[in-house]
């Protein structure tokens, strides 16, 4: 297409400048016509290599074309190491824009639970031995923080850090110069992941509540920064209301992430479709409409269930206010038509809200006996296999739903963690767990560093242009 418009503009060009060469008796000109074509991004699949047992925990991609990596990788053959103080098997590992070259390792901690992947290439990662806030080269240190044990950590392209003590449900907010945080202690059973928002000075936390012996209640909530006042709370009702509004199934907040749109993007898991999820987040007794509540077919619509099956449920949110823009339900199908489990653990949200979503799921995705993905033919289905969904900004359609079990193999019980999506490249890694006889592997393609796992746990990563 662009090759196109630079002929266009030029052709253009010339047949203005001819006209006013005539008109004005000049001498001809030759116009040489240059061609540009667009370098399309890498499609690029592959393992870590690491002999001994890997998690990867997060990812990210730099604005130069480049992935960031971050998780528990022990040893990598043959890659350049950069160790910081304290540094250990918790790393951050760089690959080269063109999907295919491990360039570079730096080890940051002992160990790490998260990372994240400022707009500006700042990283912060977290574990055990707290908090490293990182500059885009990945090996100055900014600051360090050592609250105790940081399950989830997030990070605003101005610097200010937020922190999850998950043991304790506190919510630290550290200024970017790593001084003193500001301490917001979170309501509930569990706190799952947090979020920030510079843009409206707001943190957020979601998890869930033990309502009633019998019912666990999701919450989502918004915390103002300069104080740690409660901004808003969506969700988060008593057993007294969602039961009266026959609203009988479990719900949990499991993940956040604020979209390069500036949205806030909620996922949850519920077990069953009697859930809050179908009901106005700031009223329980007011079904969603058609509008909000989006459904095409009987992948998004919790119908023809039986037993208790493990459903998610995705949204879009105002984050100054938290009004639900729109949200979606996610199910699989057996052969049969009846609903299956599925559960979202990573998503992330392009500038126009397209939206990247990444789990593990039991049978079946759509068409998952004759699916392909790169020209090749999917192995079989076996439980707890990765997916990858993408969907449209009006989460009318599914611009790719796919699997990732490598042809002639399974992928089972290895999840797809984190995503990671720009306006024309998506991105996702996940943790391979072998079997005993050896019949299982992911899809690789694009020439990657290591297109074979080498041993234990593994780390796997993909990149490829957006559709």
């Amino acid at each position: 297409m662009l090759v196109r418009t630079l002929c266009v503009v030029a052709l253009v060009f010339v047949s203005w400048l001819a006209s006013a060469q005539a008109q004005s008796g000049s001498a001809t000109v030759w116009l040489p016509l240059v061609q540009t074509p667009l370098v399309p991004p890498p499609t690029v699949a592959g393992y870590l290599g690491s002999g001994q047992d890997d998690t990867p925990v997060a990812v990210g991609m730099k604005a130069s074309g480049e992935l960031v990596l971050a998780g528990v990788a022990p040893a990598l053959s043959g890659v350049p190491e950069t160790v910081l103080p304290g540094g250990g098997a918790g790393a951050l590992i760089q690959i080269a824009a063109d999907g295919q070259t491990i360039s570079r390792v730096v080890r940051v901690a002992s160990t790490l639970a998260h990372a994240a992947l400022a707009a500006n290439g700042r990283v912060v990662v977290c574990g055990a031995d707290g908090l490293i806030a990182l500059e885009p080269d990945l090996t100055t240190i900014r600051w360090t923080a050592t609250p105790g044990n940081v399950s989830r950590c997030a990070m605003a392209a101005d610097g200010r850090v937020a922190a999850l003590l998950d043991a304790t449900r506190t919510l630290l907010v550290y200024p970017s110069t790593g001084a003193e945080p500001l301490a917001i202690s979170i309501a509930g059973t569990a706190v799952a992941d947090i979020a920030i928002d510079p843009t409206n000075n707001l943190v957020f936390a979601t998890g869930y509540t033990q309502a009633a012996a019998n019912l666990k209640v999701a919450f989502l909530r918004a915390y103002r920064m300069d104080d740690g006042s409660l901004a808003w709370q969506r969700y988060g009702v008593s057993a007294a209301a969602a039961q009266q509004a026959g609203l009988t199934a479990d719900s949990e907040g499991r993940r956040l992430a604020m979209g390069a749109d500036g949205l806030l993007y909620f996922a949850g898991f519920t077990d069953g479709g009697h859930s809050i999820f179908g009901r106005d987040p700031a009223d329980v007794s007011r079904a969603l409409s058609r509008s909000e509540l989006i459904k095409f077919d009987t992948y998004n619509d919790p119908s023809n269930l039986s037993g208790a099956r493990s459903l998610a449920w995705y949204g879009r949110f105002d984050p100054a206010n938290g009004a639900l823009l729109r949200g979606q339900w996610l199910l699989t199908r057996l052969s049969d038509g009846r609903g299956n489990s599925i559960t979202i653990r990573g998503l992330a949200a392009a500038a126009d809200g397209a939206l990247l979503i990444v789990g593990d799921a039991a049978c079946c995705l759509p068409n998952r006996g004759a699916m392909q993905l790169f020209d090749q033919t999917l192995g079989n289905y076996e439980a707890g296999e990765p997916f990858l969904l993408l969907v449209n900004p009006e989460f009318t359609q599914r611009r790719l739903w796919t699997a990732l079990a490598a042809p002639g193999a399974t992928a089972g019980s290895s999840p797809a963690i984190a995503a990671a999506i720009t306006s024309d490249r998506l991105a996702l890694v996940a943790r391979f767990t072998p079997n005993v006889a050896n019949t299982r592997a992911l899809i690789t393609t694009g020439n990657p560093a290591f297109p074979l796992p080498i041993g234990g746990y593994d780390g796997y990563y993909l990149v490829m242009p957006r559709l």
